[in-house]
């Protein structure tokens, strides 16, 4: 992989590509993320492109949080000086010829990190503002020069990122005596990316993200991956298994939304996972589900006055409060920040069919995957329920439900009989698409 990252004098933007970049813009900007570096990446050819694409992310008004491991050079720098290593990783115990060794290489790779980003005229500062203490002593076992983080100094992270710096942070720290410690890189920002409540937490590895067996997992809800952790730890590939757990730790603080998985030797990762559709690697995400609920009573009003506007432009079919009311078991809502921004219907039309249905999107949310999520969230609740086929009915979405959200449009003979002989009364003459569920 890394000889075959293209020269950036080769590399050509498209008008569409900035195109798609801005549409993230208005979202991104002025928030936070906290980007894990590997040393496998930083020794990789494409290193200085990694730091290109953070450049772009600091142009764009996002701030940036750096953490960088050393693993791969502490493993070349032990072979070449026959130094057998206690641990890589900070995981295990660490003995002092490897804590002397970790020191040394912190500091190159700390230097590397610096110079690359002064070759691209970005401003960044190493900080002192993890304290460690001693793991100390488990099952009888002493850790030695292992540490755990004892506090982070969130307040000293935030100033420089409003100076515009961005904080790189070693994998080293030391108590209040001034005893340093080996923490590992992924827990480190796992927590700090927890304490900033940064909207994502990104690892660059040397992998193309979670694989599981020879499948990788592109988008992950994290539940699946929580019981994926408990049922198939041995079927993921052991590089990632690290950086799974601390996303899920992250994403369990609620203030973290989305952790992403990235082979930093590919050429562009970060700009193409986080600007195109596909992507590039695997995300784990936990915010949708938390935002979206089983709708109550409470809720009829705001669907109804919702709901009047897209009525009144044909997209949603007029329903009373009464009958929203007499329905409402069937509603979701999604809530941000204590208000409703999209509702959608899960109905039972019988033959083991179900319908997604009022599928709305508050107009200043929509572009930004709201939808998406909803469509997502109701394909997750119908497979649930054990429904083997979802429709959905559209006169002006149809390619939101077939390019988008991979639905099959149909003929209306499709329907089961029930459904089709009230879509027949309708005279909306309204696109059928359906989804396989089992």
């Amino acid at each position: 992989m890394e000889n075959s990252v293209p020269h950036s004098d080769k590399v050509t933007i498209k008008a569409s590509d900035l195109r798609g970049i801005l549409e993230y813009v208005p979202l991104y900007r002025g928030q936070t993320f906290v980007i894990a570096i590997d040393g496998s990446v930083v020794a990789c050819d494409n290193f200085a492109n990694v730091i290109t694409d953070i450049a772009v992310l600091r142009s764009l008004g996002i701030n940036v949080v750096v953490v960088h491991g050393i693993g791969r050079q502490l493993k070349e720098v032990g072979a070449e000086r026959s130094v057998e290593l206690s641990d890589v990783y900070g995981n295990n115990p660490v003995d002092d010829k490897t804590l002397s060794l970790a020191r040394e290489v912190s500091a190159t790779v700390l230097q590397t990190i610096i110079d690359t980003f002064a070759t691209k005229n970005i401003r960044c500062v190493s900080t002192n503002a993890v304290r460690a203490t001693e793991v100390g002593i488990i099952s009888g076992v002493d850790y030695r020069n292992a540490g755990r983080i004892e506090k982070i100094d969130f307040k000293t992270l935030e100033n420089l990122l409003s100076l515009g710096m961005i904080p790189v942070l070693a994998p080293m720290a030391v108590n209040r005596e001034g005893r340093i410690f080996r923490i590992n890189s992924d827990l480190l920002a796992a927590d700090v990316a927890t304490g900033l409540g940064a909207t994502k937490l990104i690892f660059l590895t040397v992998t193309r993200g979670l694989l599981v067996g020879d499948e990788k997992a592109v988008a992950v809800p994290l539940g699946d991956v929580k019981s994926l952790m408990e049922s198939r730890i041995e079927a993921i590939d052991p590089r990632v298994v690290s950086k799974v757990q601390c996303a899920i730790r992250a994403l369990e603080s609620t203030k973290t939304q989305r952790a992403h998985i990235l082979d930093g030797s590919e050429f562009a990762c970060l700009l193409t996972e986080l600007f195109e559709k596909v992507g590039c690697g695997t995300m784990i995400y936990s915010d949708e589900y938390q935002k979206i609920r089983k709708a109550t009573r409470d809720d009829v009003s705001t669907i109804y006055n919702l709901s009047k506007s897209s009525t009144r432009s044909q997209n949603l079919v007029y329903r009373s409060r009464d009958e929203i009311e007499s329905k409402i078991d069937t509603y979701f809502v999604y809530e941000m920040d204590g208000s409703i921004i999209s509702f959608v219907s899960l109905l039972d039309i019988s033959e083991g069919a179900a319908e997604l249905a009022s599928l709305h999107v508050q107009p200043f949310y929509q572009g930004h995957d709201v939808g998406t999520r909803m469509v997502d969230f109701i394909v997750r609740e119908a497979k649930k329920r054990g429904y083997k086929r979802l429709f959905a009915l559209s006169t002006k979405s149809a390619p939101f439900f077939s390019d988008v959200c991979n639905f099959t449009e149909v003929p209306p003979t499709e329907l089961p009989k029930t459904r089709q002989e009230k879509y027949e009364k309708s005279g909306r003459h309204s696109k059928v698409f359906v989804m396989m569920l089992g």
